[in-house]
């Protein structure tokens, strides 16, 4: 479990060997991996670099279920597209995007049925998923976006969706997105390691 002395700010402190070890990462038992320079990061710093890096990643992932949606902050169209029904053809270039949603059989999670029939279904790929689809569509490319701005990378953020973190009381991330509760149980997590909370 992390503890306040693994938070990069702290370590920051450390003016000394800490602060100029050989690795310029510094990394949480949950993957929490912050950049920091020869003269230590401040925590202050470190949630302004994180939030640039979500805002830079945004609606890359999200924008492939909603492609004519022009403003993905808007909570209120985001919602009615999910109502509205995510094209299945949209879903499954989300998923085929993404090296771990492949790997995890995320499709099927999101569908809800087994993979023979999601594979009948996908010679539709124009039908819409029912609005609860939709939003399970949502959780887990919001999650990814999320995850890529606090990792810092793709790949980093994959990883730690597919790994069980003491966080999540063991399981994976991937593992509690498949509902509302376990995509905010999530998202708050993200958050805390966002601003250095674990």
């Amino acid at each position: 479990m992390a503890t306040a002395a693994d938070h990069p700010s702290a370590k920051s402190r450390h003016k000394g060997a800490k602060a100029t070890q050989k690795s310029n990462q510094s990394i949480s038992s949950d993957l929490v991996v912050v950049e920091v320079d020869k003269h230590g990061t401040r925590k202050k710093r470190l949630a302004i670099e994180v939030k640039h890096s979500f805002d830079v990643n945004l609606t890359k992932i999200t924008s492939m279920l909603m492609p004519g949606l022009q403003i993905y902050d808007d909570r209120i169209e985001v919602f009615r597209a999910t109502q509205a029904g995510f094209r299945l053809g949209s879903v499954i270039e989300m998923v085929e995007s993404v090296q771990a949603f492949r790997d995890y059989d995320v499709l099927t999670r999101i569908i809800g049925l087994s993979a023979r029939t999601v594979a009948r279904r996908m010679k539709n790929p124009d039908e819409a998923l029912t609005p609860e689809q939709s939003a399970r569509a949502l959780h887990y490319a919001e999650v990814l976006e999320k995850a890529i701005g606090v990792f810092g990378s793709r790949e980093l953020a994959e990883e730690w969706m597919t790994k069980p973190a003491l966080g999540l009381d063991g399981d994976s991330p991937i593992d509690l997105l498949s509902n509302s509760v376990g995509h905010e149980i999530v998202s708050d997590f993200l958050t805390r390691l966002e601003y250095g909370v674990y």
